[in-house]
């Protein structure tokens, strides 16, 4: 019965040739579980093949030195990273397979391999050929990864039409397939062999086309080879090859590579060099396509390009410029002085088509003392505000001819830092500090109390004398900040004019030169009286006011317009502070008397009317304090 049994399964398989190949082919590592796992070593083998030799060059059109050297050093492993997700995907589609009858079909191999690789195929084209170059991390992703991962995936997929077309050859071989049609099978394979690429499959196939002029057009465009675009004839065409120009122009305008544009011949009805070099220049922001255009087209490129080349670009060329020189002065060598040539010819093209903006702040950055602003700012040492003023005021005096010394910059860059210094923001005081009364104001306040013919002051007047007192607090530190003084040394009254007495007593006199000292008293005007912030005989005149009249009726009632505001705006700001403080502030200077009774008896209004503090005015305040004063002490109070 066995042996009956095993006649007929043989006779089963010999008839029917796949089931031979089946049966052959079940125990292959490469139709079994191994299968995802090989995928994920040969495509990172392979494409460490093709990435190893990018990983040495260095672009040209890369200016950022970090950019280059993390590519060169971690491209190379990104097919371990790929792969090994490729390889997670394959095993979940394998185990998908296995519970269905697909699992016993041979083609099915090859085609899970096609499925892992597509992925990245689709990546690396869309990379190569449609993403921009705008960055140097988008230029480094494309040259370092999008090109080898590209070679990559058409290599895989050039393997696996070959085990399929293997596959194809043994079954057919099985059915009694004579040797001639075998050879002739084994020539249609021999491209893939003999090339191993994917573009000259391409080619070989366009000769059985009806069109083959769009056919290797395409291809061409595909591969990057302007040798394809050359084959084509252009039938069809008198005193011109549009197709053959535009394959050119489409290999320019996805590579970048300008000298394709130089193989265009042009003609009626064909394309023109200057247009492929203007496409690939704007596309690609090559300063040095530009200047190879005149008229109309070299106007529409620089206009175009030159927005986007960046001081820092530049300054990166003048650092690899600067390197090669001093390499070239201990070691003359003719092709370091060939990269130094072209390094200089790229720097003078970005001058050439750079906007005069970004020129302007090219000049500024490539000066040493705005070099050494820049270096402070970055390591925090200084803040945004302080860096701004300092390149200003050093742009000036470059201008007239002038620089700041180190002491200078020195002295300049603490001063503006301690003021600019977020700490001594009057608005991040201690409340509880504030509040605090001195010994002497306590006294004041107990002699005040002995006069019992003064009436006592309410609850309510009790709080706005409080709320006064934030703003006296708070007009007394703003005005030691404006002389540099931390708390301690305004607590003691000490080294008063330690920074700005020195800026201008010791270094304004040393000055001789007129046109420095003009600029240099521009920024000590800037630094004493900006517009932001109340000078300090200004602030010195509030603290006056406001310490004479905090218990008059005007004060008071100011206050108190103020408190009723907020009470007024919070509930249309749904209770926001900020947004509420905003609204009254803007009401009581449009009307003082806005949130009061027509018939109130405290005519504050001329304090607001007045102008600021200026010597003239009795009844005057600072009003940038002020109103900080008013929203700090409100949420003191109403916490």
């Amino acid at each position: 019965m066995d042996e009956q049994h095993l006649q007929k399964k043989e006779e089963v398989v010999e008839s029917n040739p796949e089931k031979i190949i089946e049966e052959k082919t079940k125990k292959c590592f490469l139709h079994s579980a191994w299968l995802p796992f090989i995928f994920w070593l040969v495509f990172a083998g392979v494409f460490y093949f093709f990435a190893y030799d990018l990983a040495t060059i260095k672009f040209s059109d890369i200016a950022d030195k970090r950019v280059i050297n993390i590519f060169s050093k971690y491209s190379i492993y990104a097919g371990l990273v790929l792969g090994l997700l490729s390889m997670l995907g394959g095993y979940i589609i394998y185990a998908i397979l296995r519970k269905t009858k697909l699992k016993n079909n041979v083609f099915i191999y090859p085609i899970l391999v096609a499925l892992m690789n597509l992925p990245w195929y689709l990546f690396g084209r869309q990379l190569v050929y449609f993403e921009n170059r705008y960055t140097d991390i988008a230029r480094g992703l494309i040259n370092y990864i999008g090109y080898p991962l590209l070679s990559a995936t058409k290599f895989i997929f050039a393997l696996v039409l070959i085990w399929i077309l293997v596959l194809i050859i043994k079954i057919l071989v099985k059915k009694g397939l004579n040797k001639k049609v075998t050879t002739a099978m084994l020539i249609l394979l021999s491209p893939l062999f003999l090339n191993g690429c994917v573009g000259d499959i391409n080619e070989w196939a366009c000769s059985f086309f009806d069109d083959p002029d769009h056919c290797y057009q395409n291809a061409g465009v595909q591969d990057g080879d302007t040798d394809t675009c050359a084959k084509i004839k252009g039938e069809g065409f008198n005193g011109s090859n549009p197709p053959r120009d535009k394959c050119y122009l489409r290999i320019a305008e996805n590579t970048g590579d300008l000298s394709a544009c130089d193989k265009i011949e042009g003609g009626p009805y064909s394309y023109t060099k200057e247009e492929c070099i203007l496409g690939a220049s704007v596309k690609f922001k090559n300063p040095e396509g530009c200047l190879k255009l005149s008229g109309a087209d070299k106007k529409s490129c620089v206009s175009q390009v030159g927005p986007y080349l960046l001081p820092g670009s530049v300054l990166e060329i003048d650092d690899q410029i600067n390197i090669l020189k001093e390499e070239l002065k201990n070691n003359p060598d003719a092709e370091l002085q060939k990269q130094l040539d072209g390094l200089e010819k790229k720097r003078s093209d970005y001058l050439g088509v750079m906007d005069e903006k970004n020129k302007k702040d090219y000049e500024s950055l490539s000066d040493p003392m705005n070099k050494k602003v820049a270096m402070d700012y970055y390591s925090g040492r200084i803040d945004q505000k302080t860096k701004d003023a300092l390149t200003a005021l050093n742009d000036s005096l470059r201008g007239k001819g002038e620089k700041l010394s180190d002491q200078e910059y020195k002295s300049l860059s603490e001063m503006m830092a301690y003021k600019n210094d977020p700490k001594n923001n009057i608005e991040n005081m201690d409340d509880a500090e504030i509040v605090k009364l001195r010994w002497n104001e306590k006294f004041g306040n107990a002699v005040e109390n002995l006069k019992f013919w003064n009436s006592n002051p309410t609850e309510a007047e009790k709080k706005y004398d409080e709320q006064l007192l934030f703003y006296q607090r708070m007009l007394e530190r703003q005005a030691a900040i404006e002389k540099g003084l931390s708390q301690k040394q305004q607590d003691f009254e000490r080294e008063a004019d330690r920074v700005t007495g020195y800026i201008k007593d010791q270094i304004y006199e040393k000055i001789t030169d007129e046109a420095k000292k003009q600029a240099f008293g521009e920024l000590v005007d800037l630094v004493d009286s900006p517009a932001s912030a109340p000078v300090t005989a200004i602030l010195g005149e509030a603290i006056d006011t406001v310490k004479k009249e905090a218990q008059s009726a005007e004060f008071r009632g100011l206050v108190r317009a103020y408190n009723k505001g907020m009470e007024e705006e919070l509930a249309k700001a749904g209770g926001n502070v900020d947004k509420a403080h905003a609204a009254v502030t803007a009401n009581l200077q449009k009307d003082p008397y806005m949130y009061e009774d027509k018939n109130t008896f405290a005519k504050y209004g001329n304090i607001l009317e007045n102008k600021d503090c200026d010597g003239s005015n009795p009844h005057c305040i600072q009003r940038d304090v002020f109103w900080k004063a008013m929203k700090k002490s409100y949420k003191y109070q109403n916490k």
